[in-house]
């Protein structure tokens, strides 16, 4: 496939190209086609037909991927010869009363024994397959007893909920979170393998996407005070063996007598070894739910589970730990190899989603990590050995992500020297979220400068284009790459084009300090946007504005309202957070334009851009009336608000996620101060 450029505005050159762009490129290279008379050069109609759905077809794929009622055949009934397992499970975990309400394990629950098809009364001694997630009454009668082991630290009113609200649960976070943060082996996953606060973990987001949001707070904060207690455990034994190795006492004097608080100083033995990587991935996906949610009860959790998984990180040497994969491996081992290396690197990207959100600095720099890439997704899927060794053999070499971070930056490939290397969905992934941290610290550095404008050397941003450019590069050799979401291999290919647009804006626009997400007030919010500095515009600015504009372009041909009712199933966090930046740009840069000193004419890239967004207006809305063939702008409403009030809607209907619905309230009310013309 042949890769279109970013178009890339010289002095001597217009912005927008004059040739349509492809099909492939369209949803992801904003282009606009020129094909009719100068005064027509903003149609968004011309733009419509050259663009690419991305996700229209794959609405109803993504609602009905699962059949309800399969129909193969099932008795109603399975036999009674398995009640033996009931008896037996009288004798495990329940010696000893629970202090909290839960159900009997040792009950039989004639529930159990309905299936999902068709109820019938034929006798058949065939069982329905189960999927790996599923929980069988044997290992909810494991979590619980395990539980039990951390009964004082349980949340008051705690409850376990049951077998089948449970594999309900594992179920919805596999067939949703899972998709956008793959670090799990479903082939070989099974709930009775892995420690019981990963489970509940797991279950916690299952709960928030199914909307159960009391059990979900419930299940977070019982999953969060028994990984805390492991992590205190294990910081008490680390301490205990320094002392003990460099001749001192085990347990300090001064600690002993003192430090009644000191993990040491209380340190009791909990059942089963310490591992490292279910901690880690529990606390990641602890820190995810209290980020995305912001509800009331956990959402202050957030920095401190990030303090407790760079600590863990860093104790454990995961940053040291070799991932390079060999030919010799078998699937087992390789399985645990691309699994660390999958959750390392899904940690280092949420990390900078912390960094863009909260604007804070990133915990581990893009020095730091030295993995090899994940591998790509149809790998990981794959169901059993023959077929892993299958696509393995047909893989290419693993990719360094230093290795191929430099190479971003290099100008060999627009030589044509083929320095550019494809990578996986999730390879691609990482590396677009190390440019935005790398493009985070470049503003750093430039704000600490005594006298600095705080814009970014041109010499920075030439690099940072090349990179961006060329990382688009890699993101088309990859064979998994895709423009929407219901793609087979999941949707993380179609979530790295929202985060480049984000680079495009980010290395424009200083737009974090301005967003104030972490107030987790949408009028707040609202405001500090509105009295964000004015842009300036020129032709870089102009890029950004596209891109931002290209983003409202695509649901607003799909139809707002449908976006509107089905983004919980189609838009990922990645696409609310860039629909908040490009918002941000598109309100200000039409701001700018407005307020262009009399007699200073707009340019033509500028003029091609107004009445393109015009023109895109008018399709959301058929009652707003675009501007004239003289380039003024429409009376009425104003345009600003217009686009806002277009990004609010799109974000207004149900959301899984509480930032989701947070951010639509913060665009509605900054679309009021805009026709209100002053804040709130």
């Amino acid at each position: 496939m042949q890769c279109p450029e970013i178009p890339v505005n010289d002095a001597n050159e217009p912005f927008f190209t004059v040739t349509e762009p492809s099909v492939e490129s369209s949803a992801i290279l904003p282009t606009l086609p020129i094909s009719q008379p100068a005064q027509n050069f903003g149609d968004f109609s011309l733009f419509i037909d050259s663009m690419s759905m991305p996700y229209t077809d794959n609405l109803s794929t993504l609602l009905l991927d699962h059949q309800i009622l399969p129909l193969s055949p099932s008795p109603l009934f399975t036999s009674l010869e398995n009640q033996g397992s009931h008896n037996e499970c009288r004798e495990l975990g329940t010696s000893a009363q629970p202090i909290v309400p839960m159900a009997d394990p040792s009950a039989p629950h004639l529930y159990d024994e309905f299936s999902s098809t068709f109820p019938s009364f034929e006798t058949s001694s065939s069982i329905s397959k189960r999927e790996s997630w599923d929980i069988t009454q044997e290992g909810w009668n494991s979590i619980y007893a395990e539980i039990q082991n951390y009964i004082s630290l349980l949340p008051l009113g705690f409850s376990l909920p049951s077998r089948h609200t449970m594999t309900r649960y594992i179920a919805t976070y596999f067939s949703g979170f899972h998709r956008h943060l793959p670090f799990l082996h479903i082939p070989t996953f099974s709930p009775v393998k892995v420690q019981f606060d990963l489970i509940l973990a797991m279950a916690a987001i299952g709960a928030q996407s199914s909307f159960d949001n009391d059990t979900a707070v419930m299940l977070f904060k019982t999953s969060h005070a028994v990984v805390l207690e492991r992590l205190r455990h294990r910081k008490a034994e680390l301490c205990v063996k320094t002392f003990a190795e460099d001749g001192s006492l085990a347990v300090p004097q001064y600690i002993a007598e003192h430090e009644t608080n000191h993990p040491i100083s209380n340190l009791r033995p909990l059942p089963g070894k310490f591992k490292s990587l279910p901690a880690a991935q529990t606390l990641l996906l602890l820190m995810a739910m209290a980020t995305w949610g912001n509800s009331k009860a956990i959402y202050n959790e957030s920095v401190g589970l990030q303090n407790a998984l760079t600590s863990l990180v860093r104790d454990e040497g995961f940053l040291e730990m070799q991932t390079q994969t060999t030919q010799e491996m078998n699937w087992s081992q390789w399985i645990h190899v691309e699994g660390f290396k999958r959750t390392l690197a899904i940690i280092f990207c949420f990390f900078i989603f912390h960094t863009i959100v909260y604007d804070t600095p990133p915990p581990i720099l893009n020095s730091e990590l030295d993995i090899y890439l994940p591998s790509h997704e149809a790998n990981w899927a794959a169901r059993s050995e023959k077929k892993w060794d299958e696509l393995r053999r047909e893989s290419g070499p693993e990719s360094n992500f230093q290795r191929s971070f430099s190479l971003l930056f290099s100008k060999n490939s627009d030589e044509g020297n083929g320095d550019t290397e494809g990578y996986s969905s999730l390879g691609g992934y990482t590396l677009i979220l190390a440019i935005i941290q790398h493009i985070y610290l470049l503003r750093a550095m430039t704000k600490s400068e005594p006298g600095s404008d705080r814009s970014l050397p041109s010499t920075d941003v030439a690099d940072v284009e090349q990179a961006l450019r060329n990382w688009q590069k890699g993101w088309y050799l990859d064979p998994e790459s895709s423009f929407g979401p219901g793609s087979p291999q999941g949707p993380i290919s179609f979530n790295s084009t929202a985060l480049l647009r984000m680079a495009y804006i980010r290395l424009n626009v200083d737009v974090g300090p301005w967003r104030s997400l972490n107030t987790h007030d949408p009028l707040k919010i609202a405001r500090s946007i509105h009295q964000s500095p004015p842009l300036r515009p020129s032709h870089k600015l102009t890029r950004a504005v596209l891109y931002s504009a290209h983003a409202l372009s695509i649901p607003v041909k799909i139809g707002v309202n449908i976006v509107a009712r089905n983004q919980a199933f189609t838009w990922s966090l990645q696409h609310s957070l860039c629909a908040l930046e490009c918002a941000f740009v598109l309100s200000k840069w039409l701001a700018a334009v407005q307020d262009r000193t009399p007699g200073t004419p707009l340019d033509e890239d500028e003029t091609r851009l107004l009445a393109y967004i015009s023109d895109m207006m008018q399709e959301a809305d058929p009652g707003f009336r675009p501007m004239d063939n003289a380039g003024r702008m429409p009376h009425g409403p104003d345009l600003s608000a217009r686009v806002i009030k277009t990004w609010a809607k799109l974000l207004s209907g149900d959301a899984v996620w509480d930032v989701v619905r947070m951010i639509g309230k913060a665009l509605e009310a900054y679309g009021r101060i805009l026709e209100n013309g002053s804040a709130l």
